[in-house]
């Protein structure tokens, strides 16, 4: 798993050799429009508001939800450990 949060946006990848990327950025002011819709790696996108992430690790499972400001789930899922 990598964390990314320079850009103002959530974004998750689909997994590259086995690693799942985010980008969970929207703490600060968020950049709508910044989202590259076509990426060929784009699974999950949201720019429209800010977000935060929750994420929870058992054993050899790693949970996680990303989460608007006003309480939508944008995005979960689960990652176990090869």
């Amino acid at each position: 798993m990598v964390l990314s949060g320079h850009d103002h946006f959530y974004e998750c990848t689909t997994p590259q050799q086995g690693i799942q990327y985010f980008v969970t950025g929207a703490g600060g002011k968020t950049s709508r429009g910044s989202v590259d819709l076509k990426s060929e790696f784009r699974k999950v996108s949201y720019d429209r508001e800010n977000h935060f992430m929750l994420i929870e690790i058992d054993d050899d499972e790693l949970s996680f939800k990303a989460i608007s400001e006003t309480g939508e789930v944008v995005d979960e899922g689960l990652i176990k450990q090869a």
